[in-house]
């Protein structure tokens, strides 16, 4: 009776506990988020549109707060590597990062520094943006981007 009593309290202690790797994973995701983030931006600064394909959701879209216009990701892909053309000395940098939760995505906000000389003057523009991430799978995929000119 006593061995049963006392298997009895261990399965009822069992049963209470969650699982580790639940409450670890969701201690994780901000910093997994973060990394993706990371490596979004590199690979934007550099221009890689490979790198940004793998990370973007296939529904990506991004939206200029300052026009009624929106892009799909083939689109966006698509303009970006004429960024080059167009700027061959261009220089992209990120930082002030944030992340915040929201239901199931993070959303990620940041300032984009875009410089440049082109024709012998120099240039410059900065946008704040709001990346939405959410989980695929194992891996982490930005799903809309909200770019706003800062003034």
């Amino acid at each position: 009776m006593k061995r049963f009593i006392y298997a009895l309290l261990c399965v009822s202690v069992l049963f209470t506990c969650g699982p580790a790797e639940d409450k670890q994973g969701m201690e994780s995701r901000p910093a997994a988020v973060l990394a993706a983030e990371r490596v979004f931006n590199g690979a934007y600064e550099n221009l890689d549109a490979a790198v940004l394909d793998r990370l973007l959701a296939d529904d990506f879209r991004i939206s200029y707060g300052s026009q009624d216009s929106e892009k799909d990701k083939d689109r966006w892909l698509g303009e970006l590597g004429q960024l080059r053309l167009l700027f061959p000395q261009l220089r992209i940098h990120t930082d002030s990062l944030t992340i915040t939760p929201y239901a199931e995505l993070y959303i990620v906000q940041g300032l984009r520094t875009f410089s440049w000389n082109a024709d012998g003057e120099a240039g410059s523009y900065q946008e704040r943006f709001t990346n939405r991430w959410r989980q695929a799978a194992d891996n982490w995929e930005l799903t809309t981007t909200k770019l706003d000119q800062v003034r």
